[in-house]
């Protein structure tokens, strides 16, 4: 048989613009309970560059992560439910990252969010909640080692990058609170956010209704 040519792929991307399509939107869905969505439109990250990412969802974690005073102080108050957190969505030629939860008082969550953002850009990472939420993310890596089906998956996504788990590791012992408020200084910005409200059309059960039909 004839040797098949070894193929090139080259990554033709539209360069993404800055700007907002739109700063706030408000749609109906049927849920039981009022639901936002707080975006930052970030600079796309090169191909392979896990490092920026990581960063980005370790500050996240300082800022609105199960271990940061901000989550205790929305979730104590009855603000946000157990499920509020942030997140990194990348993909090639674009990146943004996200807050979502579900609240009644979404502009009083975001308000306190903006807040907590810009206090710690001022003051810097709090460097006991950055080794907690490192500690945290080295767990994770190790722990889905323990687990077949885990540990191919997560190597998967990590080869698909040109990386193996062992890098990851290292890359993420190399991250320091110096490099999280150097980045904090160029991420988050409200010129580049966006705000969706996400309200019930009223065709979804309430938690009452379900316990009366399970009865």
């Amino acid at each position: 048989m004839d040797e098949r040519p070894a193929e090139k792929v080259e990554r033709l991307l539209r360069p993404e613009p800055m700007t907002l399509a739109a700063a706030e939107k408000t749609i109906t869905m049927p849920i039981a309970k009022p639901c936002f969505g707080l975006g930052f439109k970030e600079e796309p990250l090169p191909f392979g560059d896990l490092r920026s990412e990581m960063l980005y969802e370790l500050i996240l974690c300082c800022i609105c992560g199960g271990m940061s005073p901000l989550y205790r102080r929305l979730y104590d108050s009855g603000l946000t439910n157990p499920g509020f957190g942030g997140e990194v969505l990348r993909v090639d030629g674009c990146c943004c990252i996200l807050f979502t939860g579900e609240s009644d008082e979404p502009d009083t969550v975001k308000q306190l969010l903006l807040d907590e953002i810009e206090q710690v850009r001022r003051a810097g990472i709090d460097r006991e909640v950055f080794t907690l939420c490192k500690n945290e993310k080295y767990g994770q890596l190790i722990e889905n080692l323990e687990n077949v089906e885990d540990s191919a998956s997560q190597m998967a996504d990590f080869a698909l990058s040109g990386q193996t788990v062992a890098q990851q590791i290292t890359m993420l012992a190399g991250l320091t609170a110096e490099d999280a408020d150097a980045a904090l200084q160029h991420i988050l910005c409200t010129d580049r956010m966006a705000t969706m409200y996400i309200q019930p059309d009223g065709t979804a059960p309430q938690a009452g209704e379900d316990e009366e039909d399970d009865e």
